[in-house]
């Protein structure tokens, strides 16, 4: 037996709607349940985005598929092809879709030290130091 994966395409039924970041919706591909690393795709419509400065509790990366998203500050723009790293810990954004975006984000670990204001439980994914999720 293979302990690969092959995900032909994303379920539609996976995709999660973050209302507070503007429709923003997020398909998780893969979520290590004991370290939190995760790998998803963000689907991002045009003025939608993350409204607040943030950190990670973890390293970030992300790839665009699709579209211009932009890093307020410090101006950062994401375009078709560009890759984005972010290390732990590093205070960012907000940030908003220039225009509709399709983003691959990967996590090498749990993705925030508490819940941030525009994410709730459901939306979240493995908050550092937390138990695994039932």
């Amino acid at each position: 037996m293979t302990k690969e994966i092959l995900i032909p395409e994303p379920d539609p039924k996976k995709w999660v709607t973050i209302e507070k970041a503007g429709g923003l919706r997020v398909n998780t591909l893969y979520e290590n349940p004991e370290t939190g690393a995760s790998i998803a795709l963000l689907d991002v419509p045009e003025g939608a985005g993350i409204p607040i400065r943030h950190r990670h509790a973890s390293n970030q990366f992300m790839y665009c598929i699709s579209g211009e998203y932009e890093y307020l500050n410090p101006g950062l723009v994401l375009k078709a092809g560009s890759f984005y790293s972010n290390p732990k810990g590093h205070d960012h954004g907000p940030t908003v879709a220039r225009s509709h975006c399709l983003l691959l984000e990967i996590y090498d670990g749990p993705h925030y030290f508490e819940v941030p204001s525009f994410h709730s439980e459901e939306t979240v994914g493995k908050i550092a130091g937390q138990d695994d999720k039932d």
